[in-house]
């Protein structure tokens, strides 16, 4: 049974100090609030970015790769961007432990429900935004190492630089996914985002939104521990922010 509180996100959120965060609650599953934190102004010449976190509540790893990201030194970043996170999508799932809510749902797979209220929650946070990417964190309890997926309008591909980045972390897993193919690999460990996938998902729903650049992190939840899979969600933070804002 999972130890894990709902309240600790809360506590460390409502910590932060730093006075370019704002914090708004998108509204409330069951007795858990959903929160969006919105870091520096938006404006005409920040690249705006969405990150995302806690779809599925037995991956902790992104959950708190974004709750340290929040617990640094923002001012340098608040100058150069506005990012949106969403710090955990699926609040009952993160204290059951399960990957679907609390009707046994996969939030992941219902955005183009109108019956799930996270997903509801979501779309409504997100209406009338666009964002120059947006980064969605995840884990894979058969995964042996690293992988991602990427869709990018102009198909100048990111995820590759960050998956040999990586391998400094921990390996990438290179074995085929059952949801890809040949076609949609981009190079050993980084697929394709599938058009085919439609708009079931968060992010192939905010790629036909809200952006043109999306990718998606993957970490070996088992058989990695838990700092090695916080910082290859880092670095994947990290690296598109440069890539949005080069030097």
């Amino acid at each position: 049974m999972s130890t894990r509180k709902y309240s600790d996100i809360e506590k460390r959120l409502n910590a932060l100090q730093s006075p370019h965060l704002s914090m708004q609650t998108i509204g409330i599953v069951q007795e858990y609030p959903m929160y969006q934190l919105s870091l520096g102004e938006p404006s005409p010449k920040k690249a705006s970015i969405l990150l995302s976190a806690g779809m599925h509540g037995d991956e902790p790893a992104p959950v708190e790769a974004i709750l340290q990201f929040l617990e640094s030194d923002l001012s340098e970043i608040s100058e150069k961007f506005h990012i949106l996170f969403i710090p955990c999508i699926n609040p009952t799932g993160y204290v059951a432990n399960t990957r679907e809510n609390a009707q046994g749902t996969d939030i992941n797979r219902a955005f183009e429900s109108d019956t799930v209220p996270e997903a509801n929650l979501i779309k409504y946070a997100l209406q009338d935004r666009t964002f120059a990417a947006h980064l969605d964190m995840h884990e894979d309890y058969d995964g042996n190492g690293s992988y991602f997926y990427e869709q990018h309008k102009n198909q100048q591909w990111l995820a590759p630089s960050i998956a040999e980045k990586s391998k400094q972390i921990g390996p990438i897993d290179t074995q085929s996914n059952d949801d890809t193919n040949d076609e949609d690999l981009i190079v050993e460990g980084v697929y394709k985002v599938s058009l085919s996938w439609g708009e079931v998902g968060l992010s192939p729903y905010v790629y036909a939104h809200h952006t043109d650049h999306i990718i998606i992190t993957e970490t070996a939840s088992t058989s990695w521990p838990l700092d090695k899979r916080v910082a290859v969600h880092r670095l994947a933070i990290d690296e598109i922010l440069k890539y949005h804002h080069p030097e």
